[in-house]
């Protein structure tokens, strides 16, 4: 998976934003936005948490997991832009 490189120029750091939120809006719950900007350790936790979550949904338990993801998602939507902003 390729990680947006935002340095090129200031039409490449717009885009670059624009990509990662709508990444964000349509498999964030997955975390694919966390693995494109760089950071794959918690985009492949919040994958394997949303797995969970649907594996566990008969019993219950996954009802709170996928929620749990859910709030991660909302607050993720928060935290693009800095993330877009610091170095790698």
């Amino acid at each position: 998976m390729a990680v947006i490189d935002r340095y090129r120029n200031p039409a490449d750091a717009t885009t670059a934003t624009v990509i990662t939120y709508l990444v964000w809006f349509f498999v964030g719950n997955i975390g694919v936005h966390r693995m494109i900007t760089g950071r794959v350790g918690s985009g492949l936790v919040m994958m394997a948490l949303h797995a969970l979550g649907w594996l566990t949904v008969w019993i219950g338990v996954g009802f709170l997991i996928l929620g749990l993801v859910g709030i991660w998602w909302l607050i993720d939507a928060l935290l693009i832009p800095g993330w877009l902003r610091e170095p790698y």
